[in-house]
């Protein structure tokens, strides 16, 4: 009965020719979310590339096998900000979010076999959304319907790198997943006389274990005669979620006032992640990468059972990185980093028979304060959905701050 009632409520929602909207995305309704692919502002620089880029001066969020590259000890931490212009056929608003990017600590130890611990909070989905309509019956008179929805799941996760002969390298993480969301459905009417407003409000505390396992290849530009080509590297993740266990708490508010009357437990089973990408240096100054990412959403179960909004997640993204120098004495505008990207995304969800699609395109740069120490910037525009078949459109605007420190740490002294 509450997934019928869900599915009502959804339906109301992106057919409403009257939408104002606050937070994030509407479609975050639908599943666990928006699945947030990279959490630094130099990932986000890059289009979202990097599962085969493995550099000394940062820790990577995409691939753990890249980790074997890190020399000194790192932290890095960082925030993101997210402006939505969000439009159908007949209005449009603007709204913004705020968010915690998460942290990571770095400790090497073993740089002579790649041995890399890494352990961090990252945010893993987010659900934000709030919309609302007028509408009016010869029956009810003037009422107004209100959804929002907020939360999402996070990671705590501890991972470690090796490098194999041959410069293979190979890592894994373990992660456990906690958070939790909350959805509220409100009918308000003019009427106070004869009507008496209600609401529905959900509350889910999650929890679950994951794994993913990388591996990053040796560089192939050693067996090449190409002498401007050099860090041709190909790499592969593949992210494995158990179930995730939701603790649900229903309750309805009416003329009767407050009653709880649904406490129980279900699961969902999240589907794998892989992801593949392509990496290359040309002339020591210029970084290439491609990555492309696919999760079959069509398989995300809640409860046992498949949802009508959601299909494969596939994204298709392009990256480019320019460095002057790294050297100790180099000036200022010798060590900034400059980024740039572009992407395509077949998101996750479906509404009306009509997919949602992304496309994005992305800047970034890396300002140094100190050396191997830098303040990271990442920005995205991006265009997702339509206003087809009553759907909602939306321009998205984001920028992602990275601190990224480096420090050498636990040195033995000579005797």
């Amino acid at each position: 009965m509450r997934k019928m009632k869900n599915k009502i409520i959804i339906s109301l929602l992106l057919l409403s020719s009257l939408v104002l909207a606050s937070g994030g995305s509407i479609y975050t309704r639908f599943g666990i979310g928006d699945i947030l692919l990279y959490n630094s502002a130099r990932e986000m620089g890059l289009g979202g590339t990097g599962i085969a880029h493995g550099k000394h001066d940062y820790i990577g969020t995409l691939n753990p096998a890249a980790w074997s590259k890190i020399e000194l000890t790192r932290l890095s931490t960082g925030v993101n900000f997210k402006g939505y212009d969000l439009s159908d056929n007949s209005q449009s608003a603007f709204y913004t979010e705020t968010d915690f990017s998460g942290m990571m600590v770095a400790i090497p130890i073993s740089n002579d076999y790649g041995i890399t611990l890494v352990g961090g909070l990252l945010p893993y989905s987010n659900i934000n959304y709030n919309v609302a309509y007028e509408q009016s019956s010869p029956d009810l008179g003037n009422y107004k319907t209100d959804y929002t929805g907020s939360g999402g799941l996070s990671k705590a996760f501890l991972g470690l790198s090796y490098t194999l002969p041959f410069d293979l390298s190979i890592g894994t993480t373990l992660e456990y997943f906690s958070g939790k969301t909350d959805y509220l459905s409100r009918l308000e009417f003019e009427d106070q006389i004869n009507f008496t407003n209600s609401e529905y409000s959900l509350s889910l505390k999650n929890h679950g274990i994951g794994f993913t396992f990388g591996i990053l290849s040796p560089d192939f530009s050693k067996y090449t005669d190409l002498e401007s080509l050099s860090e041709i590297r190909i790499g592969a993740t593949y992210h494995i979620t158990n179930k995730i266990k939701s603790d649900s708490i229903a309750a309805f508010r009416n003329s009767r006032g407050f009653e709880e009357y649904s406490n129980s437990a279900f699961n969902r089973e999240i589907p794998s992640r892989l992801g593949v990408g392509l990496s290359l240096q040309w002339k020591e100054k210029y970084t290439f990468m491609f990555d492309f990412v696919n999760q079959n959403f069509s398989e995300f179960t809640e409860d046992g059972n498949l949802s009508p909004f959601l299909r494969d997640l596939q994204r298709y993204s392009l990256g480019f990185e320019f460095r002057h120098g790294s050297g100790r004495f180099s000036s200022t505008w010798e060590q900034m980093i400059w980024r740039a990207g572009l992407s395509y995304e077949q998101s996750q969800y479906i509404v009306n028979g009509k997919g949602v699609d992304e496309v994005a395109a992305y800047a970034g740069f890396s300002y140094p304060i100190g050396f191997d120490n830098s303040i990271d910037f990442g920005f995205k525009y991006g265009i997702k959905g339509t206003t087809e078949n009553n759907l909602i459109k939306e321009n998205i605007f984001a920028a992602f701050i990275t601190i990224n420190f480096g420090d050498l740490w636990f040195i033995r002294p000579e005797r």
